[in-house]
């Protein structure tokens, strides 16, 4: 309403309707940059999260391939531990067989007193 109590004319709320219109453009163009910065961001975002996934892939990989190595490492470590002790063992019965002989012929092939 103007100050005499009238509606506004035609001319005034087309020239109202032209401003917010106007100002309505400016905030589109503002926008529109704001827009085409954050697709930016998000693009390099997305590319930096398949270079992550892909390196993370690559290190699980790595890491699972190791595991395996590890393991088949440790078998072979275990069964050579295994075949050592296998060889202390006899060597070991071998000199105790050997230490009992010879205290029976020194005992004149009689048996070891017992206690």
């Amino acid at each position: 309403m103007t100050n005499t109590g009238q509606s506004p004319s035609i001319e005034e709320r087309l020239s109202r309707l032209e401003t917010l219109f106007a100002n309505v453009g400016e905030k589109v163009v503002e926008h529109d940059a704001t827009i085409d910065v954050l697709v930016a961001n998000i693009q390099e975002l997305s590319e930096n999260l398949r270079n992550l996934s892909e390196q993370t892939n690559r290190n699980i990989n790595n890491l699972a391939e190791q595991a395996a190595q590890d393991r088949q490492q440790a078998a072979i470590e275990r069964q050579a531990f295994r075949e050592q002790a296998e060889r202390d063992r006899q060597e070991f019965r071998t000199e105790i067989r050997q230490i009992w002989e010879y205290l029976r012929d020194r005992n004149g092939g009689s048996s070891p007193p017992t206690s």
